[in-house]
C-alpha cells in the first residue's frame, strides 16, 4: 500500500512537471495491480486506505488523460475514483473538481459550476473548489459572482491547514491560488489585477510545477495583447510557446490557440 501511494505521488509530480502524456501510461499500467491488493485480508482501517490509494490512482489517471485530450478515458477514470472513494470526503471532493474542470476546459462552465458547487469539508478543498467556480462564473461573464467566490477562494485558503495536505490538493499552495486570481480576472479582461497576479506566480512557480508556469505565460501574454502592448506580449508569448515544447499536455497548446489567435489579430506572429 505504501508503495503504490509513493509511485502515485512519483507520477502525479511528472504530470506537473512535464505533462500527462508523459506518465499516462505508467498511471494505467497500475491500475490492475493496485486493484488485486483489494483482495488481501486487511483491517477496516488497512482496507479504507486501500480504496483510497486505488481511487487516487484512477483520479490520477482521469487527470492525465484529460490532460492527453482523452476525455472518455477521463471520464471513466473519474467515475472509477468516484466508486472507490465514497468513504472519503476530501478524495471524492478532489475527484469532483477535477470533473468539473474537463468541462470547464471543454466550453461547458455551466456544467463545471455544478461540479464545483458541490461543497466541500476542508478549508483547502473549499478554496480549489471556490476558485474554480470563480472561473467558471468569469468564463460566463458573470464578473460580480466570479469577483465575490474569489474572495470566498481566499478566505478558505486563510484558513487551511497546511502542515497535513494530501497529495492530490498540495498543488493548490499560495502560488497556484496568485495564478488563479491571475486567471479569473484574465477571463474578464480585468488586465491590470491578472497581469499582477500572474507576475507574481510566473515567478514563484519552480521547475516542478512547469506546465502551471506555462499556463500562466499564455493568459500573461493575452493580458498583454488585450492592453495593445503587442512587443510584450510576443516575448512573452514565443517564451509560452518554448515552455509548451517541453510539455506532453494537449490541454496547454488548447489555451495557447487563442492567445496565438488574439496575437495575430494584433498583426504578431510567434514563430
Amino acid at each position: 500500500m505504501e508503495q503504490l501511494e509513493a509511485q502515485t505521488r512519483s507520477l502525479r509530480s511528472v504530470d506537473y512537471q512535464f505533462g500527462g502524456g508523459t506518465c499516462r501510461d505508467a498511471v494505467v499500467v497500475r491500475i490492475y495491480w493496485a486493484q488485486q491488493l483489494l483482495n488481501a485480508e486487511a483491517t477496516d482501517q488497512v482496507r479504507a486506505r486501500l480504496h483510497s490509494a486505488v481511487a487516487d490512482l484512477h483520479n490520477l489517471a482521469g487527470w492525465t488523460s484529460f490532460d492527453s485530450g482523452q476525455v472518455g478515458a477521463a471520464y471513466h477514470h473519474f467515475d472509477r475514483a468516484l466508486e472507490f472513494a465514497r468513504h472519503d470526503e476530501d478524495l471524492t471532493t478532489n475527484i469532483v473538481y477535477r470533473r468539473g474542470r474537463v468541462h470547464l476546459h471543454h466550453g461547458a462552465p455551466g456544467d463545471a459550476l455544478a461540479y464545483f458547487q458541490r461543497g466541500a469539508l476542508s478549508p483547502l478543498a473549499s478554496s480549489i473548489m471556490h476558485a474554480n467556480e470563480a472561473w467558471a462564473y468569469a468564463r460566463q461573464g458573470r464578473a460580480e459572482e466570479a469577483l465575490r467566490t474569489l474572495g470566498k477562494a481566499k478566505d478558505a485558503f486563510a484558513r487551511a491547514d497546511d502542515e497535513h495536505v494530501p497529495d492530490w490538493a498540495r498543488f493548490h499552495d499560495e502560488t497556484d491560488l496568485t495564478a488563479m486570481i491571475g486567471i479569473v480576472h484574465t477571463e474578464l479582461g480585468d488586465t491590470g489585477p491578472a497581469i499582477s497576479a500572474l507576475t507574481v506566480a510566473i515567478e514563484q512557480f519552480g521547475p516542478a510545477m512547469a506546465r502551471s508556469w506555462t499556463f500562466c505565460l499564455i493568459a500573461l501574454a493575452s493580458c498583454h495583447f488585450m492592453d495593445g502592448d503587442s512587443d510584450v506580449g510576443r516575448t512573452v508569448g514565443v517564451q509560452a510557446m518554448g515552455a509548451a515544447e517541453g510539455l506532453r499536455s494537449e490541454r496547454v497548446w488548447d489555451r495557447m490557440r487563442p492567445m496565438a489567435h488574439l496575437a495575430a489579430s494584433r498583426g504578431v506572429g510567434l514563430s
